[in-house]
């Protein structure tokens, strides 16, 4: 008999201490907040990304915040106007903020480079060497997109246009982190004076490489 007094103590004890009697409080309130959301990202240098703003009221209640005012930390890798149209520029992360309603909201996004527009020759031009000789240095174009930043993997092709020269492998190299391509050495053709090589980018257009041949 005292054994079962006890079991039936512990068990009132245990449903007591696990919230089995008594009733719960008032569900609790949460607190408004303010969110961000960009359309697409990374955003891509020259181009636009759509971002937008939500506030979630104390019930869990989200709609389009309204008279939002928008700001970026820095304007030079993304600017955003009124209507929260964010445009790339130099690549980078910058902080995106949202104010409406009195809060406060903030997103960063990354800026990386947009398509090849421009096509440089950074090195390897105007050498000279004996006819047939192979000249030391390689032929280097640099890749840059609309507003100047590098482009990595971008495909350039060198061909030999005149002095019936060779280039050795690689003859389509891509553009490296730093937007340079680079190809193999050149091998003079057999023909004394200038010689050419070009190289094509797409959209970018193409550069011409020249070198004498004594």
């Amino acid at each position: 008999m005292r054994v079962q007094r006890a079991a039936f103590v512990t068990v009132a004890f245990s449903l007591i201490a696990c919230g089995g009697a008594g009733s719960s409080g008032p569900p609790q309130q949460k607190t408004p907040t303010l969110s961000i959301k960009i359309a697409s990202e990374p955003v891509m240098s020259g181009t636009t990304a759509q971002a937008s703003a939500t506030l979630t009221d104390a019930s869990g209640q989200a709609s389009p915040a309204s008279d939002v005012t928008w700001s970026s930390s820095d304007g030079g890798v993304a600017l955003i106007d009124a209507a929260g149209l964010i445009t790339g520029r130099r690549v980078g992360s910058t902080i995106i903020q949202a104010k409406s309603a009195g809060f406060t909201a903030q997103h960063t996004i990354v800026v990386v480079a947009g398509p090849a527009a421009h096509v440089s020759i950074a090195a390897g031009d105007l050498q000279a060497g004996n006819r047939g000789a192979t000249l030391p240095d390689p032929l280097c174009v640099l890749v840059t997109d609309a507003a100047g930043n590098f482009v990595e993997g971008a495909v350039a092709t060198y061909t030999v246009a005149t002095g019936g020269g060779t280039l050795n492998a690689p003859t389509a190299p891509r553009s490296g982190p730093n937007g340079i391509a680079i190809s193999g050495l050149w091998v003079l053709g057999s023909l004394a004076g200038q010689q050419t090589i070009t190289a094509f980018v797409g959209g970018a257009g193409s550069v011409t490489f020249k070198a004498t041949a004594n």
